[in-house]
């Protein structure tokens, strides 16, 4: 049974002993702090919350055993709920609200930790938290006599109530209750795992000791750090460590970040730890699709497994370099393919993209290839395809040639491969199998290619008065921005290597063309 209070108790605890019984029933009562009174001089130096009027529904909290939670967990606390009928239920003239006795606290003797509590509405809003002690100067904890976490010892047949002192909730000084975020607001988490290795100037591989820091995305490019999803007083730093044999180890870090219902995306920062100092190694954007996209079943995780000075990339471009890195380059080993959609509905766009390729462009480029027009010759290629397969073009058709890749795909519809006929169908149509498998096997090529190996540009060609030219438009979009049925594994809203230009004119001229291409591989890090 839990009960709560709206006002301190001078009984904090109560043990009722039953003889027969060989387990302990675990009881909690939410005591609401005065936070007009007592503790004078702290409550000056802080802003107070506003405390809510509404009644309280259900609790959530989590209960740890010798370091393993065993009641509720990370992401998934266990809920009870209150009865929503107050009663007096110790006689000092104040109605307490409790709740049936729950299973859940039914517990075999020991030492239990109480991790988490939380009170909840009936909307699911957070109306009362125990803050945690975190150490952190001016944090709620010192508006309580007794913070989280708490020790709470449990003997056979014994019926313990425990007093928990809580403070109302306000999710403007989320900081202050010493939870992460989504813990108290109750959003489900995922786990990223992270482990690393540093080379030497020998190419000798070392496991890495690393620091890992991570927000949400603002949406700001130039300011990417939203909501902190770590301590800064305490940030997440893996274990290292040497063995009986003398070898040196490095245990993996393991975070949870929140998971809501649409994509979220986080920004993050790498440091590798060396001689007592911090140096940023990989920072960038990522999804929640990403992290997902490293799950290997529903119980286990792979790593992301970043190497620094080592030969080789990453195991997935979780991250760029700092700074976005040196860029991609065009240099004498450069592969371009121009591909072009060659099944009728645009005829007229191949000749001056042919010719494009043989003056303009090989103009432009030219440089880049030593000034060998043979090299370029070799290299850039128009290449004409009916199949209508915008993702399989731009994975080049399976094809990992040497040096790196630029893929430019000039297409106008993709009816019956990508897309269906007819006015219903939009983001949430039922995707083909065609379109799964080959963005599926593309991003799975695009992780497996070192950083800045490759690049593709899909040039949506705007066809006059043809309906599958508007919905191809629209399927890219949803691609490129991860809406409806195209999010997460099925598009590429978190990826760097993919750029878009729309609304393309058809039959132009060469020109034309060639200023739309070096656009677009200038707006993707290339310098012409």
């Amino acid at each position: 049974m839990l009960l709560f209070s709206s006002c301190s108790k001078e009984d904090d605890s109560s043990i009722l002993v039953e003889e027969n019984s060989k387990t302990a029933t675990l009881s909690f009562g939410a005591v609401v702090n005065d936070l007009m009174s007592g503790k004078a001089a702290l409550k000056q130096a802080m802003e107070l919350p506003e405390c809510s009027e509404n009644a309280p529904a259900t609790v959530e909290v989590i209960l740890s055993l010798n370091g393993v939670n065993v009641v509720g967990d990370v992401g998934v606390p266990e809920s009870i709920n209150v009865n929503p009928t107050p009663y007096d239920y110790d006689s000092d003239g104040e109605d307490e609200y409790f709740t049936d006795e729950s299973s859940e606290l039914e517990l075999e003797p020991g030492d239990y930790v109480l991790e988490y509590f939380q009170v909840l509405d009936g909307t699911g809003t957070v109306i009362w938290a125990a803050p945690i002690d975190t150490g952190t100067p001016g944090d709620y904890s010192g508006l309580v006599d007794a913070a989280l976490p708490l020790d709470i010892s449990l003997g056979a047949g014994v019926k313990k109530y425990v007093p928990i002192d809580v403070v109302c909730y306000d999710d403007r000084f989320v900081n202050l209750y010493g939870y992460l975020f989504f813990d108290i607001e109750g959003t489900e988490a995922i786990e990223l795992c992270l482990f690393g290795n540093v080379c030497d100037e020998n190419g000798r591989h070392a496991p890495a000791n690393y620091r890992f820091d991570v927000w949400m995305y603002s949406g700001d490019a130039a300011n990417p750090w939203g909501t902190a999803l770590f301590d800064e007083n305490d940030p997440y730093v893996n274990t290292i460590g040497v063995n009986n044999d003398g070898d040196d180890y490095a245990e993996p870090l393991c975070v949870f970040l929140p998971d809501s219902g649409g994509e979220d995306v986080y920004y993050g920062e790498l440091y590798l730890i060396e001689n007592g100092s911090s140096t940023l190694i990989r920072e960038g954007q990522f999804t929640d699709a990403d992290v997902t996209g490293l799950f290997d079943g529903e119980s286990n995780t792979n790593y992301y497994h970043f190497r620094e000075g080592c030969a080789g990339a990453d195991s997935t471009p979780l991250f760029g370099e700092p700074g976005g890195g040196e860029g991609p380059e065009i240099t004498a080993d450069t592969q371009i393919y121009i591909y072009f959609d060659s099944s009728g509905s645009m005829n007229s766009t191949l000749a001056p993209l042919q010719e494009m390729r043989n003056t303009l462009l090989k103009d432009a480029l030219l440089p880049l290839y030593d000034n060998d027009e043979d090299a370029y010759d070799e290299k850039v290629e128009v290449i004409s395809r009916g199949t209508e397969r915008t993702f399989d073009f731009l994975n080049i058709e399976g094809d990992t040639p040497d040096g790196n890749v630029i893929s430019l795909v000039f297409q106008d519809e993709a009816v019956n491969v990508y897309t269906h006929s007819g006015p219903s169908w939009d983001e949430n149509y039922p995707r083909t199998s065609t379109f799964e498998s080959d963005i599926t096997t593309l991003i799975s090529r695009v992780n497996s290619f070192p950083a800045n190996y490759y690049r593709g540009v899909i040039f949506q060609v705007a066809t006059p008065g043809y309906p599958g030219a508007t919905q191809f438009h629209d399927l890219i979009t949803y691609v490129q921005n991860g809406t409806g049925n195209y999010s997460g594994n099925y598009g590429l809203s978190s990826r760097i290597e993919f750029g878009y230009v729309y609304e393309v004119n058809p039959g132009a001229s060469a020109e034309y063309y060639r200023d739309l291409i070096v656009n677009a591989l200038e707006d993707l890090g290339y310098d012409l």
